[in-house]
């Protein structure tokens, strides 16, 4: 549990600064890569709660892939999640398979949801905000001091990034 939430950190930290340096697409793919953690973090945390009242099928998917988010169920896992709580869920995963289209798919007008630099960076900066206002709170029983440290180096940094 730690590790992946120390991944979201990390994941989140290099998202802003590879956006920093020019590589707006790597940085797009550390963002996704930053919400598939924070959701198996979730799923893994809240599992017994999640397969309460779903199907056979559901639950044994839960056990074998759910942890691992795939992309293509990051969708129904969010809105799983949600059901238990956890808001804004929604919007952040959305978020992340739209950077995540970006990442593979740059600025193509026939496959890509950006137009410009300028909004791929609103949409990593929003992630990074949503990330800082939930995951203390989510993770409270696991929450120490390497965690509140990268977590305040990411604030700091974000706070920074986002006053430019």
């Amino acid at each position: 549990m730690k590790a992946r939430l120390l991944e979201v950190l990390y994941d989140l930290k290099l998202a802003l600064a590879m956006f920093n340096s020019g590589a707006s697409r790597n940085a797009a793919g550390k963002a996704f890569g930053a919400v598939k953690a924070l959701l198996s973090a979730l799923v893994v945390e809240n599992s017994a709660k999640i397969v309460q009242g779903k199907g056979e099928e559901e639950r044994r998917w839960y056990e074998r892939k759910g942890y691992t988010v795939p992309t293509h169920g990051m969708k129904g896992i969010s809105m799983d999640l949600i059901r238990l709580g956890f808001t804004n869920l929604r919007a952040v995963s959305l978020t992340a398979l739209d950077l995540h289209d970006y990442q593979y798919n740059g600025f193509d007008p026939d496959f890509s949801p950006y137009r410009t630099r300028k909004e791929v960076r609103e949409d990593i900066l929003f992630v990074v905000s949503e990330v800082l206002s939930n995951l203390k709170s989510w993770f409270q029983g696991v929450w120490d001091e390497e965690l509140e440290r990268e977590y305040s180096d990411l604030r700091a940094k974000f706070q920074e990034e986002s006053t430019r």
